[in-house]
């Protein structure tokens, strides 16, 4: 008798842990693409966040920490290079999947890392799990120190700009104008910020998964038709809403809403800077200063992770509306429905500040 409770024990321990040691476990890049995925992978694991909410990846340091996170999932989502330039030599050098949002050649070669890492030779992989272990304790930290280093000489470039060298404000306007003719072109990457972007990522995070876990592919299929029903009933919502405010003029602080204000045609009249990271140039403010007080513009729109300070100097005086908008999704709770709570915030955000005035 105690033989055979012995055996059922053991049979469901063994159980519990093979179906632990099978759970799906995904690792996100920034936050949008968490409230995506959690939507898709649903209870059949976990996504992890690699970039905190406050942190931008537009100059983002990595940690040894960060290389543990990567080497542990089996399946990294990213936007692609032009958004986490610091993940692409970590992703080309990692034993595993990855999944970028950016397709049709701006970074879609870069999804072949994990097959070519699965078919590389025996003898660059060989003592892999010591290899990691050693390159973890050493050559990773050595890697987030250069970072560090890089990520300091940021800082202190940025510490002149305060000074006011005026040279360094015309080579940011001149960087602004550049970088925005580039996203008229289409090479916006903040894809995430259009829902039918978002679902098409989704249906292709969706097939991923289900050939790196095909037993649980059934459970992402109906994850994902949940999805879509989802997203697709929301944009329908957010068009009729957003109509009425289509023609009132905004200013964002950062280039990164393109795609939403491109799919529900809203008016958005320019930005102060094409990266957050760095002051806008006196030029490009001036004019801003201008159209505002042709009353071109009702709202200007600031982010959470920055500090309005240049927003608020250049509407002084003014009588202009001013929101927050966040293009990652900082405090929104990464759990079932999550995205979608995420783009309906946002188009509050625009009704709100565009229709007092």
């Amino acid at each position: 008798m105690r033989i055979k409770a012995a055996i059922v024990f053991l049979s469901v321990f063994f159980s519990q842990f093979s179906l632990a040691a099978g759970d799906v476990r995904v690792l996100a890049s920034i936050k949008p693409l968490q409230l995506i995925a959690t939507d898709i992978v649903g209870d059949a694991g976990s996504v992890e966040l690699l970039l905190k909410p406050g942190a931008s990846p537009h100059h983002y340091s990595m940690k040894p920490s960060d290389i543990r996170k990567l080497v542990d999932s089996k399946l990294v989502i990213w936007v692609g290079p032009e958004l986490e330039q610091f993940l692409e030599k970590s992703l080309r050098n990692r034993n595993g999947a990855a999944l970028a949002m950016v397709t049709e050649g701006e970074a879609g070669h870069h999804e072949e890392h994990d097959e070519h890492d699965e078919h590389a030779s025996h003898d660059k992989h060989e003592s892999h799990d010591e290899h990691h272990e050693e390159h973890d304790e050493h050559g990773h930290k050595a890697h987030a120190d250069e970072h560090d280093d890089h990520a300091h000489e940021r800082e202190h470039h940025h510490d002149h700009e305060d000074d006011g060298h005026d040279t360094h404000a015309d080579h940011d306007e001149e960087a602004d104008a550049h970088a925005g003719h580039n996203h008229e072109h289409g090479e916006d990457v903040h894809l995430w910020l259009d829902p039918i972007s978002s679902l098409e990522f989704a249906e292709r995070l969706k097939d991923r998964l289900s050939e790196l876990y095909p037993q649980q592919a059934a459970q992402f299929a109906a994850n994902y038709e949940q999805f879509e029903a989802e997203i697709r009933s929301m944009d329908a919502q957010l068009k009729s809403d957003l109509k009425p405010i289509q023609s009132r003029g905004f200013f964002v602080f950062h280039d990164a809403w393109g795609h939403f204000v491109e799919h529900y045609g809203l008016n958005q009249l320019g930005y102060f800077t094409v990266d957050p990271g760095r002051k806008p140039g006196a030029r490009h403010l001036t004019e801003i200063r201008e159209q505002l007080e042709a009353k071109q513009a009702v709202c200007v729109f600031s982010e959470p992770q920055f500090k309005p300070a240049i927003i608020r100097a250049v509407t002084s005086g003014l009588d202009v509306g001013q929101g927050e908008i966040d293009p990652l999704a900082g405090n929104v709770s990464a759990d079932r429905g999550g995205y979608a709570r995420y783009i309906k915030g946002v188009a509050k955000q625009f009704v709100s500040c565009l229709s007092a005035r």
